[in-house]
C-alpha cells in the first residue's frame, strides 16, 4: 500500500485508527486533522459535536451538559461519527460522488457519509427502498472494485 499525505483517502491502517475510535486516548496531530476534515461532510449536529470535541477540545462530558444529552449517548454518537469519517468507504464517496447520479450521490451521502439506516434514507428521501438498496450496492461494489484493482 502506498503512503499518501494526510486526507480523507489515506488507509487507516497506516495512522492507527484502532486507537483514534477510544475517545479516552491521545490521538495523533494527523489523525485528529483527518476527523476534522472529515466533519464537513456530516450531519450539522454530527458535524458540531466532532468540532467541540476534536477542534475547540471541550470534554464530552461538558458538550453533554451544554446539549442537554445523556454522556453516555453523547459518546456513542461521537464515536460513530469518527468511524464513519474514518472509514476507507467514506473516503471514496467522498472523492467519487461528484461523478454519480443526482439520485446515487443523495443516497450515498444518507447511508455512508450522514450513517442513516437504508430504510431512514428511502422515508427521507421519498425513494422506494428497492431504490436505496439498488444505489447503495452499486456505491458498495464501486468501492470494492476500486479496493481490489492495483
Amino acid at each position: 500500500m502506498s503512503k499518501r499525505a494526510a486526507g480523507p483517502g489515506r488507509a487507516l491502517e497506516e495512522v492507527g485508527m484502532d486507537a483514534a475510535w477510544d475517545l479516552r486516548r491521545k490521538r495523533r496531530r494527523e489523525v485528529v486533522d483527518r476527523i476534522v476534515e472529515g466533519s464537513v461532510w456530516l450531519t450539522p449536529a454530527d458535524r458540531a459535536l466532532v468540532l467541540a470535541y476534536y477542534r475547540d477540545g471541550q470534554r464530552a462530558t461538558e458538550i453533554a451538559r451544554l446539549a442537554n444529552e445523556p454522556v453516555r449517548a453523547l459518546r456513542r454518537r461521537l464515536r460513530r461519527a469518527v468511524r464513519r469519517v474514518l472509514s476507507p468507504e467514506f473516503a471514496f464517496v467522498v472523492e467519487a460522488h461528484a461523478g454519480w447520479s443526482p439520485t446515487r450521490r443523495r443516497v450515498a451521502r444518507a447511508c455512508v457519509l450522514e450513517g442513516w439506516s437504508q430504510r431512514e434514507t428511502s422515508e427521507r428521501l421519498g425513494l422506494s427502498l428497492h431504490t436505496v438498496r439498488r444505489h447503495h450496492d452499486a456505491v458498495r461494489g464501486m468501492f470494492e472494485l476500486r479496493a481490489t484493482s492495483p
